[in-house]
């Protein structure tokens, strides 16, 4: 009897913002891996998780929607996304079919098309559910003339229409290898918890301040009653500590209980999770705290 052979691959999603990226991401490892937010941008790091499906282990990296970099920030999350599509072996390019304009969207993918080559490349058509046959006829135009796409796929992220026959390509995409991690990798949890708490900062704070925050985690610790996070939430001025913790702290807590439900039901496990409001004064702008926020490597 032939033995089965192995197979392993990075496989990188990328889009412009918003474009149900992290979705995908999480229907794919059936899972909630990346934080997710009607609001633009709220993956801001390479979030790797490591899925077995039969002989083929995937290592699933999710980017940051790249756009025209205006800040310093705007810059790294570039830096970020063209780091993790250098490395892979296989592209899944998302895009919304729920947009009015694909004029970005053709722009991006021609750009990722001519500067990353070694990979091979599927283009998914996100959110089919919310768009007639007119629409998904008139996005596909726009998107044929590129002749170094393997396949396209439509797909809605949301209730997993056609995401089985686009897994199906990707694994047959990859190649023969050796698998890279341990059976059942967690991946890195705790980069993973702190976007889960980002996560509800988003969803339940609805001025600029989530753009100007992040969550360091701090710590986690098992103990006979449970899995014990701690965490900051920073943010860049003193005005935002008490917009952030809320009347008598109820914003904080609500943002903890919210956080703390969604962390506990994917790591089925009790949970407890410790929030506390620091600021780092215009964080954004020194270097020491973008390290620490995890935009930069240590040098």
């Amino acid at each position: 009897m032939q033995e089965s052979v192995s197979q392993f691959g990075f496989v990188a999603l990328a889009g412009s913002p918003n474009a149900g990226k992290s979705t995908l991401i999480n229907c794919l490892a059936n899972e909630k891996i990346s934080a997710v937010s009607y609001k633009p941008q709220t993956t801001r790091f390479n979030i790797l998780s490591v899925k077995e499906y039969g002989n083929a282990q995937v290592a699933l990296v999710d980017t940051p929607g790249i756009t025209r970099p205006s800040t310093s920030i705007g810059k790294i999350l570039r830096k970020n996304a063209s780091q993790a599509l250098r490395g892979a072996d296989v592209v899944i390019l998302v895009v919304d079919l729920s947009a009015r304009a694909h004029k970005r969207d053709v722009e991006l993918v021609e750009a990722v098309l001519q500067r990353y080559n070694d990979a091979q490349f599927f283009l998914a058509f996100n959110k089919i559910d919310l768009v007639n046959d007119a629409q998904v006829v008139e996005c596909a135009i726009e998107f044929q003339k590129f002749t170094q796409i393997k396949d396209f796929f439509m797909i809605s992220a949301v209730d997993g229409t056609g995401v089985d026959l686009l897994l199906d390509a990707v694994i047959a995409a990859l190649p023969e290898h050796e698998w890279m991690y341990p059976p059942q990798s967690e991946g890195n949890i705790i980069r993973w918890a702190s976007e889960m708490t980002m996560e509800k900062i988003f969803l339940n704070l609805h001025e600029e301040v989530p753009y100007q925050t992040y969550v360091e985690t701090l710590a986690m610790q098992e103990d006979d009653d449970g899995l014990h996070i701690y965490q900051n939430v920073v943010v860049a001025k003193d005005g935002q500590k008490p917009i952030v913790l809320g009347r008598r702290g109820q914003m904080l807590k609500q943002i903890g209980t919210d956080a703390r439900l969604e962390i506990a039901k994917a790591l089925r496990r009790r949970v407890h999770l410790h929030l506390l409001v620091k600021v780092k004064n215009e964080w954004m702008n020194k270097t020491s705290n973008l390290i620490d926020a995890g935009f930069l490597e240590r040098s």
